[in-house]
């Protein structure tokens, strides 16, 4: 589950582009990050509170019933509320529409972010036009996906796993400790309040999660 939330919400990767783009106007990159991932926040929130908020017709603690009737009684009466939602004309449409859209910029981001990533290490410019990096970014992901269509879950836990909580998690952490250490830029303001125990708690978290989940995959 952690893995999974980790790769739903992380956006380390568009924040060169982003960076870029606004010119390096810090106050303008806090902004976007704030509210590009406060709102996402809020419809998550929202959307598990409906979910959550589902009650449950108790037909199981009838003492008439037996075991396997109450349970074939219960899942009879369970509706599902994006079923519900789906089956409306109107709000259906909104529906599939936020669905689509909610794949589709989860996938903008991460392939500008691949790209600007992968162009910069072949020494391109910024926001370059080449169609090397973007080949390098969708080409391998796509035959992958072709190769083993049913593999979207599990990749899921994986990316997130080792990808997410490696990338994003221990190396920013590791690579903020190593820059406090270097006198050359000791002129550079720190972004990250705390010092390092906070880069230690920042990339240990990450860690212990990975040797977690590792762990139950090896016992499966």
């Amino acid at each position: 589950c952690i893995p999974v939330v980790a790769l739903a919400f992380v956006y380390h990767n568009i924040i060169p582009v982003i960076s870029s783009s606004l010119e390096g106007d810090r106050k303008k990159i806090t902004t976007a990050i704030v509210v590009g991932t406060g709102i996402p926040l809020a419809m998550f929130l929202l959307w598990n509170g409906a979910i959550l908020g589902y009650s449950v017709p108790d037909v199981a603690a009838d003492p008439v019933l037996e075991a396997g009737a109450a349970a074939e009684q219960v899942a009879e009466q369970i509706v599902d509320p994006l079923k519900l939602l789906q089956e409306d004309a109107t709000v259906g449409t909104y529906i599939s529409a936020f669905s689509l859209l909610a794949v589709a910029t989860s996938f903008i981001g991460f392939v500008l972010g691949l790209v600007d990533f992968i162009g910069d290490g072949m020494k391109m410019p910024t926001n370059t036009r080449n169609a090397l990096p973007f080949i390098v970014t969708l080409f391998p992901p796509a035959v992958f996906a072709l190769g083993y269509p049913d593999i979207f879950l599990q990749a899921l836990e994986y990316a997130g796993t080792y990808g997410v909580l490696g990338l994003f998690g221990i190396l920013p952490a590791a690579m903020a400790w190593k820059a406090r250490e270097r006198d050359d830029l000791s002129h550079l303001p720190t972004m990250v309040p705390g010092g390092k125990p906070v880069l230690a708690l920042v990339g240990g978290s990450a860690l212990v999660v990975m040797v977690q989940q590792t762990a139950l995959y090896i016992q499966r």
